[in-house]
C-alpha cells in the first residue's frame, strides 16, 4: 500500500486524538519490509517470461507455431540458396554423386547378396559337391549322385543338374540357347510348379528315355509364340528331339535366367557318365527334412562319401563331399567383391559429407554478422541451430532426390558391364528399397554434415558476436574444425584415388603381359557337332573341310582349330601319369589341361616351339599316339632331361586309355586368365582325338570384322544347322575379362575422386574471397588474438599483391594436406597388397601433387 495512501485512510477513519507520527512510522516501516519482497518476486516473475519468449519456450507457444516457424525456415533457406547457385550446386552435386552411387551399389547387394532367393522355403534348400582328394571343389560323378539318393536320409528330394548349352534347330536359323541338364524332380526339389504342363517324368532320366523339355516364360513367349497349347510340341535341342511337357512360371529363377531344362534320359546311358571316376559338370541340390541343419546334412554327405571310398577305391580314393546353403554357394564367388565394393562407396559417401560439412562452415563464417544480429535481436542457440539443421536438411533432401535419378542411370551401367554369369542379376532392381535407403542416406548426411556446422555458427552470444562479424573474423573453432575436416577429407580421397589409379595401371600391366602368343588380328567363335549324327568320323572331315575352307577366305592368312582357347580356359582337366616315373600317390597324382588341336594351331597362334616338332598332316586316327606338352610340365615332370620322346598317359596305369609319345615342347602361355597360374597343358592331335565343340581360330591381315561373315557362311555351306557363337576378338578377350573385374571399383574410385574434385573447386572460390578480399564490407580475416595493426598490414599488403600474405597461408594449406595424404597413402598402402614398393612413393607424390594443386 503506498504511503500517500495510507496517510489519508489514517485520517479519515482514526479520530483526530489518536492520529500521530508513531502509527504512521510502523506502517511506513511494515510497508518498506513487505514491498522491497514484493518488487523482488514480481521482478524476477518479468525476467523469467521475458526469457521464456526470447528463447520461444513459453507455455503458451503451441504446435502450430513451431511448424510455421519450420515453414518460414524453409522459405528463407530457399530463397538462401537460389541467391547462391554456385555453392548450392557444388553442395547438390556433391550430394546427389555420393548418395547416388551409394544407392545403386546397395540395390545391386540387396539384390545380390540380402534378397532370399525366389523359390519356395529357401533356407531350407542346399547345395551339394565333391571334393578332390587336394581339397578342391569338383563336380559329381553321375554313379556317386544315383548313391546319394539311394542313401541320403537328411533331405526330403535331391536333384542333379549342369549348365548346359543347346544348339537349338529345326527353326528358321538355327542357333545357341542357354540351357540345364537336370533329373526328375528338380522342380519339387525347388519348390516350383510350372504354369502350363507338368513336371518332368518320375522315369525321365533312365538310359535312352525319351527327351523331355522344360521351357522357361521368355523363350516360350519369343519361340513359341506364348502358345497355351505348347505342351506337346517338339524341339530339336543338339539334333535330339525333346517333347515340351511344361512352362516354367515368369517368376522362377534358378541361379540365372535359362531358356530350356532338358531331362538326363538321352544321355545318362553315355560310357561319359557311366563311369565312376568322371566327373561331367553336375551339381547336386536338395531340400532338408523340417528340422533338420545344414551342418547335419553335411556330415552324413561327408560319411556317405567314406563309404563310397571303401567300396570304390579305385575311383573314389580321397574323394569326400561337401554341403552348404544354396543361397550361400550361388553369390559365394561375388560376395566379397561386392561387400568390398560397398564399403568402398561407404567411404564415398563419408567423403561427401566432409565436404559438404567444410562448405557449410565456410558459408556460416561468411554468416556471422547474420546470426550474430540475429542472436543480439533474441534468437537462442537452439532456435539458430534448428534454423541452421532446416537449411542443411533442405539442401541434403534435394541431393538425395538427385542422387536417385544419379543411382537409376549408374545402376543400369553396372548392370550392362557386369560379367556374363553373375549371379541373380536379373533380381536387382531401384526398388523400394533403395529408394528408402537413399532417402536415409539423404537424412544421415543432412545431420552429419549439419549439425556440426550448425552448432559452430550458432554459437554467438550477443554483443561480443557482433564486434567479431564487425570485423569480418571466424572462430578459433571454426579453424581447428575445418583443418580437421580437411585433413580427414583428403586422407578418405587418397584411399580410393590410389586404388583408381592402381586399377587403372592393373589394366595397363595386364594388357601389356607376355601371354606367350600374338594377340593382334586373332578372330575366334565356336562350333557344336552335337547329335548322333556326328559320328567320329563325321567330325574328323569336318575339321579338316572347314581349315581348308576358312584359309581360302580372302583376308584369312591362317587358320586352325582347338577344343580350348588361351585365356578363357580349361575345358578338359585330367590326372596324367609318366611311364619312365615311379607311381605317385593318387592324391598326388599331378593334373594337366587336355586340349585336342589341329594342324597350323601354334603356328596361328604364334607359339614358339621350344624342342621337337608341332602337329603335321601325318599324325591321324591311324598313326601313333603322340601329344605336345608346355614347358612347365616338362620342368615338373622332367626336370633337367628332354622330354621329347618321354611317354604319358590320361589317368592311373589302370586306366583304359593309351600311352603316347611326347614329340614336341612348346612355350607356356596364359591360359585360365591373365593373372592366374599357367597349367601344366597336355595338347592331343584333333584326328586322334574327335571332339563336339569346335573353336575356330582366325589369323586376318586385316581387321577381324571384316572376315566375320565371310566364314559364318563357310561354316552354314557345310551345314545350316550349326550356328557360330561366342564370335569375338582375342583383344576382346584379354580386355573384357580384365576391365569387368575391376569397372566397378574403378568407377567407385572416379566418383571419389569427382566428389573431392568437385567439392574442392567449390571451396576454393571461396577460400580465395576471403583471403583476398579486402573491400570495406568485408575486410581480411582475422584470428581473433592477432594485435589491429597486424590486420592493417596484412590487408595493406594483400591490396599491394605482396607474397607475404599468400605464402603463409598456402603453407598451412600444404601442410593439412599432406597429413591427409600420409594417412591415405598409408591405408591404400595396407589395402593394396599387389603395389609394388617401388610404385608407393610415385603414387605419394603424385597424391601430393595433386593436394596442393587443390590448396592452390
Amino acid at each position: 500500500m503506498p504511503p500517500r495512501f495510507a496517510r489519508w485512510l489514517l485520517d479519515r477513519a482514526l479520530p483526530h486524538d489518536v492520529r500521530g507520527d508513531t502509527i504512521r512510522g510502523d506502517l511506513l516501516e511494515e510497508f518498506r519490509d513487505r514491498g522491497a519482497w514484493w518488487y523482488r518476486r514480481h521482478a524476477l516473475s518479468i525476467v523469467v517470461r521475458s526469457g521464456r519468449f526470447r528463447r520461444g519456450r513459453g507455455r503458451e507457444e503451441k504446435p502450430s507455431m513451431v511448424i510455421e516457424s519450420i515453414w518460414n525456415d524453409l522459405k528463407y533457406a530457399s530463397r538462401s540458396y537460389a541467391k547462391a547457385p554456385s555453392f548450392t550446386l557444388a553442395v547438390v552435386a556433391t550430394l546427389a554423386l555420393g548418395i547416388g552411387a551409394s544407392t545403386a551399389i546397395f540395390s545391386m547387394v540387396d539384390g545380390i547378396l540380402l534378397q532370399p532367393l525366389p523359390l519356395h522355403d529357401p533356407d531350407r534348400l542346399i547345395y551339394i559337391n565333391e571334393i578332390s582328394p587336394s581339397g578342391d571343389r569338383m563336380t559329381v560323378s553321375w554313379p556317386n549322385f544315383l548313391d546319394w539318393v539311394q542313401r541320403a536320409r537328411t533331405v526330403e528330394s535331391i536333384a542333379d543338374s549342369r549348365e548346359e548349352p543347346f544348339t537349338l534347330t529345326g527353326v528358321e536359323r538355327a542357333r545357341r540357347i542357354r540351357g540345364r541338364r537336370v533329373t526328375a524332380g528338380f522342380l519339387t526339389v525347388l519348390g516350383v510348379h510350372p504354369a502350363l504342363g507338368r513336371d518332368l517324368a518320375r522315369d525321365a532320366d533312365r538310359p535312352n528315355a525319351a527327351g523331355e523339355a522344360l521351357v522357361g516364360d521368355a523363350f516360350w513367349r519369343t519361340e513359341l509364340d506364348a502358345d497355351p497349347h505348347a505342351v506337346g510340341r517338339t524341339l530339336i535341342l543338339d539334333n535330339v528331339v525333346y517333347s515340351v511337357v511344361g512352362v516354367l512360371p515368369p517368376e522362377f529363377v534358378y541361379i540365372r535366367p535359362y531358356d530350356v531344362f532338358a531331362s538326363m534320359g538321352p544321355v545318362s546311358g553315355t560310357a561319359q557318365l557311366t563311369e565312376r571316376g568322371n566327373h561331367s559338370g553336375f551339381y547336386a541340390v536338395g531340400r532338408l527334412k523340417p528340422g533338420v541343419t545344414v551342418d547335419a546334412a553335411d556330415r552324413e554327405f561327408k560319411a556317405i562319401a567314406e563309404s563310397l571310398e571303401r567300396e570304390y577305391p579305385r575311383t573314389n580314393a580321397g574323394v569326400s563331399a561337401r554341403a552348404e546353403r544354396l543361397a550361400d554357394r550361388v553369390v559365394a564367388d561375388i560376395r566379397v567383391t561386392l561387400l568390398v565394393l560397398f564399403g568402398a562407396v561407404g567411404f564415398l559417401l563419408l567423403i561427401a559429407c566432409l565436404n559438404v560439412a567444410n562448405l557449410l562452415i565456410a558459408r556460416g563464417a561468411a554468416r556471422q554478422h547474420e546470426l550474430a544480429v540475429r542472436a543480439a535481436l533474441g534468437g537462442g542457440r537452439l532456435r539458430l541451430t534448428l534454423q541452421l539443421l532446416v537449411e542443411s536438411t533442405l539442401i541434403s533432401v534435394v541431393g538425395g532426390a538427385l542422387g536417385a535419378a544419379v543411382a537409376f542411370w549408374l545402376l543400369r551401367a553396372l548392370i550392362a558391364v557386369a560379367p556374363d554369369g553373375t549371379p541373380r542379376v536379373e533380381a536387382v532392381r531401384l526398388d523400394a528399397e533403395a529408394l528408402l535407403f537413399a532417402l536415409a542416406s539423404a537424412a544421415i548426411c543432412g545431420l552429419l554434415f549439419g549439425l556440426f556446422p550448425a552448432f559452430q555458427a550458432s554459437g554467438v552470444h550477443g554483443q561480443h558476436a557482433l564486434v567479431r562479424a564487425r570485423a569480418g573474423g571466424a572462430s578459433a573453432g571454426s579453424h581447428r574444425l575445418r583443418r580437421a575436416l580437411m585433413v580427414v577429407e583428403t586422407a578418405l580421397a587418397i584411399v580410393l584415388l590410389t586404388g583408381a589409379g592402381l586399377t587403372m595401371r592393373t589394366l595397363q600391366e595386364l594388357t601389356r603381359l607376355d601371354t606367350g602368343f600374338r594377340i593382334d588380328h586373332l578372330l575366334t567363335m565356336r562350333v557344336m557337332l552335337a547329335g548322333e549324327q556326328w559320328t567320329e568320323a563325321r567330325r574328323r572331315n569336318f575339321v579338316n573341310d572347314v581349315g581348308e575352307r576358312v584359309r581360302a577366305v580372302p583376308g584369312v592368312t591362317k587358320a586352325a582349330l582347338a577344343f580350348s582357347l588361351p585365356i578363357d580356359g580349361s575345358q578338359w582337366n585330367s590326372v596324367f601319369i609318366a611311364a619312365d616315373k615311379p607311381a605317385p600317390v593318387r592324391a598326388e597324382t599331378p593334373s594337366a589341361a587336355f586340349s585336342p588341336v589341329g594342324v597350323g594351331y601354334f603356328d596361328t597362334l604364334g607359339m614358339r616351339v621350344v624342342r621337337g616338332r608341332v602337329f603335321e598332316g601325318r599324325d591321324t586316327e591311324k598313326a601313333p599316339l603322340v601329344v605336345i606338352i608346355n614347358e612347365s610340365l616338362a620342368r615338373r615332370v622332367w626336370p633337367g632331361e628332354d622330354a621329347v620322346g618321354k611317354r604319358l598317359k590320361q589317368g592311373w596305369f589302370d586306366s583304359p586309355t593309351e600311352w603316347r609319345e611326347v614329340v614336341g615342347v612348346v612355350g607356356d602361355v596364359k591360359f585360365e586368365g591373365l593373372t592366374a597360374e599357367t597349367p601344366m597343358q597336355v595338347y592331343l592331335p584333333l584326328p586322334q582325338q574327335p571332339i563336339r565343340s569346335v573353336a575356330v581360330i582366325v589369323r586376318t591381315a586385316a581387321e577381324p570384322a571384316a572376315v566375320t561373315h565371310a566364314i559364318e557362311d563357310v561354316v552354314r555351306g557345310i551345314d545350316k544347322d550349326l550356328p557360330l557363337y561366342s564370335v569375338r576378338t582375342m583383344d576382346e578377350m584379354l580386355a573384357n575379362g580384365a576391365r569387368r573385374r575391376a569397372t566397378p571399383r574403378a568407377r567407385a574410385r572416379r566418383a571419389a575422386g569427382s566428389v573431392d574434385g568437385g567439392a574442392g573447386h567449390g571451396r576454393r572460390p571461396r577460400r580465395v574471397a576471403r583471403a583476398l578480399r579486402v573491400d570495406r564490407e568485408s575486410p581480411v580475416p582475422r584470428r581473433p588474438h592477432r594485435p589491429r595493426d597486424v590486420r592493417r598490414g596484412h590487408r595493406d599488403a594483400a591490396r599491394r599483391g605482396d607474397d607475404c600474405v599468400l605464402r603463409p597461408r598456402l603453407a598451412r594449406g600444404a601442410r593439412r594436406s599432406d597429413a591427409g595424404v600420409e594417412s591415405g597413402m598409408n591405408r591404400s598402402c595396407d589395402v593394396l597388397f599387389w603395389i609394388r614398393p617401388s610404385a608407393a612413393p610415385a603414387a605419394r607424390a603424385s597424391a601430393k601433387a595433386r593436394a596442393h594443386l587443390e590448396i592452390h
